[in-house]
């Protein structure tokens, strides 16, 4: 199932007492997994963590009786492939009794695990990475609530954009506030990333054609190349969003256009930017970028550090033509 399906599973009383988590998302994994395991009234629980697992422990506990509880947890956490026949012997055991929980989590995993979702008769969800800045904060709302967080949409954003869009790091900061009002002044003040404030610092001077020598070096040792390539892809094409709306609908529209309403200062930097930016100019860079991409990722032989700066250059030298 999907995470929407999810969800609303969450909120029904009847939740499946073994199900499984998996996909290249591993913060969503995480929560929803807390959010699972407040459905299951265990009295006591199991966990392998990674290298931990051992399948004789973990049916033993399942099996047997207990002589301090009635209702168990059992839960892995895994980056291996468990063989589908102990998993099958776990999930078995529970499908007896009602008494015993299995959660299953299966982290950074790109491919569709079918014989595992079977053994699990579709009590599965698999994640994806967060595709828009709109389901990143409506994720990150979630991770508040759980937390007994007050907190605005603004702060919101603002945590979202100042950790670059990644939804793990800005997630993790929140913890910090546990129980807490915050507002947009107080995640500016106490939460600071020294690789996502570089990015911005950096892509400011990009668009404003500064020298980039002395950023390069500090860009280059916060980011691998794709990482970097990819913080640059979204930035540009978030500018020319903006353009497109505003030339089709002759009106600027951010939460229509981003899926949610920046803070006045962010939303004025960004329709300044992007109109700093021609439409030729757009798919140059889009072109430079999916080039340098191909090349780092298909191409042994290049240096690659040397390579992403050539390519740096030219989409220097594009914004200055």
């Amino acid at each position: 199932m999907y995470k929407n399906q999810l969800q609303n599973l969450l909120n029904n009383d009847n939740f499946p007492n073994f199900f499984l988590l998996y996909g290249v998302d591993n913060f969503q994994i995480e929560l929803y997994a807390k959010f699972i395991k407040d459905k299951y009234s265990f009295d006591e629980s199991l966990k392998f963590y990674f290298e931990e697992y051992d399948f004789k422990q973990a049916y033993d506990y399942l099996s047997s009786a207990s002589l301090f509880s009635e209702k168990k947890l059992l839960e892995i956490k895994t980056q291996k492939k468990i063989p589908n026949k102990e998993l099958k012997q776990l999930v078995e055991i529970c499908q007896k009794s009602q008494d015993n929980y299995f959660l299953l989590e299966i982290y950074d995993e790109i491919s569709k695990q079918n014989e595992v979702e079977k053994i699990f008769n579709n009590n599965f969800c698999r994640f994806y990475k967060v595709n828009s800045a709109k389901e990143g904060i409506e994720l990150l709302t979630l991770k508040a609530k759980e937390l007994n967080i007050d907190i605005t949409q603004n702060a919101l954003f603002t945590l979202f954009y100042n950790f670059n869009e990644n939804l793990y790091l800005a997630a993790n900061e929140l913890n910090k506030f546990s129980g807490l009002n915050i507002d947009e002044k107080i995640i500016q003040e106490h939460c600071y990333s020294l690789s996502t404030i570089s990015f911005e610092s950096f892509f400011d001077n990009l668009m404003k054609n500064k020298d980039l020598r002395k950023d390069l070096e500090n860009i280059l040792d916060n980011y691998n190349e794709i990482a970097l390539i990819n913080a640059l892809y979204a930035n540009f094409l978030r500018l020319f969003k903006i353009v497109l709306y505003i030339k089709v609908y002759g009106n600027l529209d951010l939460k229509e256009i981003l899926g949610y309403a920046p803070p006045i200062s962010v939303a004025q930097n960004l329709q300044k930017q992007a109109f700093m930016i021609k439409i030729p100019q757009y798919k140059n860079i889009f072109t430079a970028l999916c080039n340098c991409e191909y090349e780092l990722k298909t191409n042994s032989k290049i240096e690659k550090k040397e390579f992403l700066v050539a390519t740096l250059l030219q989409i220097s030298s594009i914004l200055k033509s």
